[in-house]
């Protein structure tokens, strides 16, 4: 392992980036660097072996790596490229996993450093705690993959994250302008995220745990959220993901004002759509 000529800087050692970090292992036999301002994450994923070194400074991590993937909160990346522009290796591939795309591939491409490419990546995986505790090599397994390229992205650059996507373990990937990308996110992620939010913003106090089942672990799981990077999520993708709220309040009043005047017809008609079109999504595979 020692002696591989070929480096893997990785930014960012969360959930995300640390099982990035560990299912990347052996991936053209590069030796991993890993980046985080934790000391606590840090020695933790030198001593469970996700990575084969491990710096506070994200130069050590970008300085001669051959693919860096970024995996920081949205409003970082921009920064830290910035702020090592000039220690990337010339034909370095930049990638990041971030959950919106738009603004952000703007600027990276208006910032890239001298001879690299940026190629977007976004795996469609998680769980509802966070942090490298929560890290895991198989946390990929069987998970979507969205690839978006942007203008000045090669086929080679390309097909190099369509190849980081399959060897993580996705395997339902798919390539989509960045703008494509928020718009169905908003949608598929974004509002997901804000249901299970309202759901528990404020709720029936006279419930206790034997009052609940599956229904009501499905659809608040993931309202164990992070605050701070669903903040910048939903108010970096917010043109889009107003869109999707503004549709879902419309459904509910549907919904609502159909059980208000008892209409049994309408009502039924309705959960009939809503089972068609679940029938219609699950459906929905990639091109």
């Amino acid at each position: 392992m020692e002696n591989s000529d070929f480096k893997i800087g990785i930014i960012g050692l969360g959930i995300i980036g640390g099982s990035m970090a560990y299912a990347l292992h052996g991936f053209r036999n590069a030796l991993i660097y890993g980046c985080d301002i934790n000391p606590d994450t840090r020695k933790k994923a030198l001593e469970r072996g996700a990575v084969d070194f491990v710096s506070e400074n994200a130069r050590d991590a970008i300085e001669n790596a051959d693919i860096v993937i970024l995996c920081t909160y949205p409003e970082l990346i921009v920064k830290i490229i910035k702020e090592n522009k000039d220690f990337f290796k010339p034909g370095a591939l930049i990638t990041d996993v971030c959950g919106v795309k738009t603004k952000l591939a703007r600027e990276i491409e208006e910032n890239l450093p001298t001879a690299c490419e940026y190629v977007g990546g976004h795996p469609m995986a998680g769980k509802e705690t966070d942090g490298f505790d929560s890290a895991a090599p198989e946390l990929f397994g069987m998970c979507g993959f969205i690839i978006t390229p942007v203008k000045s992205s090669t086929e080679k650059g390309i097909k190099t994250v369509r190849e980081i996507a399959r060897y993580i373990g996705a395997t339902r990937i798919t390539e989509s302008t960045p703008e494509d990308h928020d718009s169905v996110i908003a949608y598929t992620s974004d509002l997901m995220h804000i249901s299970a939010a309202c759901l528990c913003l404020d709720y029936n106090n006279k419930m206790n745990r034997a009052y609940t089942a599956g229904a009501f672990r499905d659809c608040t799981r993931i309202a164990n959220i992070n605050p701070g990077l669903w903040t910048q999520l939903f108010l970096e993708n917010h043109s889009f993901l107003l869109d999707e709220i503004d549709r879902f309040q419309a459904s509910l009043t549907k919904m609502r004002d159909a059980i208000a005047t008892q209409n049994d017809k309408e009502l039924f008609e309705m959960l009939k759509t809503v089972r068609d079109n679940k029938l219609t999504m699950q459906s929905k595979e990639p091109e």
